[in-house]
């Protein structure tokens, strides 16, 4: 069996509209997919210590710094589309935008629902889905609830002195 070239099916180009300007965002090298890929490990790293409660601020201040944030977008947009998008006079907010949207296209593997979700809402984090907000509303219940029902309606005891037979 024979599959088709690898470019053909995997290296499309995300494409994002901006002010009826279409603009091509080629698929990052594997060099710089890795580099993405660790960040979005260490980024996901750090909500988990900060779900659990732990203090994250050192963690998190080598992530967010400027350097490391403009490194993202250049490698996910690439620096040459990034660098057209400045020079069309595109808002640093879209570009932000759109730095991001690409970083979630490159990182995540779901077809692109993560990247897509992300741009139609203008730049806001995805929603969890449904079962995923289901989940973390409910409430555990405990062992107390799960007692048995007794096997018949009646609930009628014999005499003290009953069973003993007459002889």
């Amino acid at each position: 069996m024979r599959f088709t070239d690898a470019h053909e099916s995997l290296e499309e180009p995300l494409v994002l509209p901006i002010r009826g300007t279409d603009y091509e965002i080629p698929p990052v090298s594997a060099a710089n997919g890795i580099r993405l890929q660790e960040f979005m490990a260490n980024i996901q790293a750090i909500a988990k210590k900060q779900q659990a409660g732990e203090d994250v601020e050192n963690d998190a201040a080598q992530f967010g710094s400027d350097d490391s944030l403009q490194e993202l977008e250049e490698v996910s947009l690439s620096k040459s589309t990034r660098d057209k998008m400045i020079d069309d006079g595109v808002s640093l907010r879209t570009i932000k935008v759109a730095g991001m949207t690409a970083f979630y296209w490159q990182t995540i593997q779901d077809g692109g629902e993560t990247a897509s979700a992300y741009w139609a809402s203008g730049g806001k984090a995805p929603k969890p889905n449904r079962a995923q907000r289901r989940t973390a509303t409910q409430t555990r219940q405990g062992a107390g609830t799960t007692t048995k029902k007794p096997a018949s309606a009646t609930t009628t005891k014999q005499k003290a002195g009953a069973s003993k037979s007459k002889g």
